[in-house]
């Protein structure tokens, strides 16, 4: 068998923007005053009957990049960027809804970033965000949120919601925070909307320790959204790999959150593979007493099965030991240099009950 760090790639044309007009730089006039953005620009419209703001170097003193009426910021890139209320009095809320470029692929895996900073004129910032990925064109009545309850009631709108990380403070008002989220698609999104989708009730706040105002709002510029699909994971049968993850301390064996982040990828690979099982081999280096080494080094592969066990796998899918240090890497198959003894690796094989 061979050594093998990567997974192998089954999908053509990885890291291709879907979104179209991502960045809000392609627009018909100018933002001179409060006009529907919708009319705006290109590729971009409204879920609801509110509508937000957009702004860019070319409009007037209250439209303009980077002051205007809200606040001051620059674009991410290029020369504008939308404005959106995402907590005002009475559940009023603002959304952007874009185009893809095509439906996504069901059960295949899809990146999704935006940037977004808080305007000055803020007094509230959210504690967390996401996005709804729709089937269609959504155009609901009045400015209310579009919640989950509500979108449930629309008989032929399909939605998925995406919950989404932030690199840094909602409450940001100096610079863009990034947004991502990895989802597997449905297979029928085609359009995403972007805004706050819980109530005035339901949705959580930062810092919030005063009552709150009827005249309190969170409004965010909105700007640089990419929506990539990933490449599927895929193990070849019978072929060793390496769990991605920082080389283990000498004497440890929990699994830190980049072993962690692969371990979810291999549950993920086993659920959809009903007729593969997993070999789990623990390894150690050579500092200690061999009994001690063939301990730690099964304490490792026990990590691994038990946190698929704990996501699902069943045990009768799952096969692990430990060999302590009695396979070096310096075996003539990899150089020593490119990975710690000090590992856990695996192997997919056919699945015999």
């Amino acid at each position: 068998m061979s050594l093998s760090l990567y997974f192998s790639i089954a999908a053509p044309l990885f890291g291709q923007n879907l979104i179209l007009n991502p960045g809000f730089e392609n627009y018909k006039t100018c933002p001179l005053n409060i006009t529907n953005f919708g009319t705006l620009l290109e590729d971009v419209s409204l879920p609801s009957s509110s509508s937000g703001d957009y702004f860019n170097t070319c409009g007037s003193t209250d439209f303009g990049v980077p002051s205007n009426f809200k606040g001051t910021q620059k674009a991410t890139e290029g020369s504008g960027y939308v404005g959106l209320y995402f907590y005002a009095l009475n559940d009023y809320r603002e959304y952007i809804q874009l185009n893809t470029s095509r439906t996504l692929r069901e059960k295949h895996p899809y990146k999704i970033t935006l940037q977004v900073s808080l305007a000055e004129t803020s007094s509230l910032a959210l504690k967390n965000m996401s996005i709804v990925l729709v089937n269609k064109k959504v155009k609901l009545p009045n400015s209310s949120a579009l919640t989950s309850s509500r979108m449930d009631l629309q008989e032929d709108i399909k939605f998925h919601k995406v919950r989404l990380k932030a690199d840094n403070s909602l409450a940001n008002t100096d610079d863009w925070v990034t947004l991502t989220a990895e989802f597997d698609a449905k297979g029928f999104e085609n359009h995403i909307i972007v805004g706050n989708f819980s109530d005035n009730i339901n949705t959580e706040l930062l810092n919030q320790k005063e009552s709150i105002l009827s005249s309190d709002f969170s409004y965010y510029f909105v700007d640089n959204l990419a929506l990539e699909e990933l490449p599927r994971i895929n193990y070849e049968k019978d072929k060793i790999y390496v769990l991605e993850r920082n080389p283990f301390e000498p004497k440890g064996y929990e699994l830190d959150a980049e072993a962690i982040a692969s371990v979810k990828k291999i549950f993920k690979f086993l659920k959809e593979n009903a007729e593969v099982q997993m070999k789990i081999t623990g390894h150690s280096d050579n500092v200690g007493q061999p009994g001690y080494n063939k301990y730690i080094s099964s304490l490792r592969a026990r990590a691994v099965a038990l946190y698929l066990k704990n996501l699902g796998i069943d045990d009768n899918r799952i096969v692990w030991e430990g060999v302590g240090d009695t396979r070096p890497l310096g075996n003539g198959k990899i150089k020593e240099d490119h990975l710690s003894n000090r590992r856990v690796e695996f192997v997919m094989t056919e699945f015999k009950d």
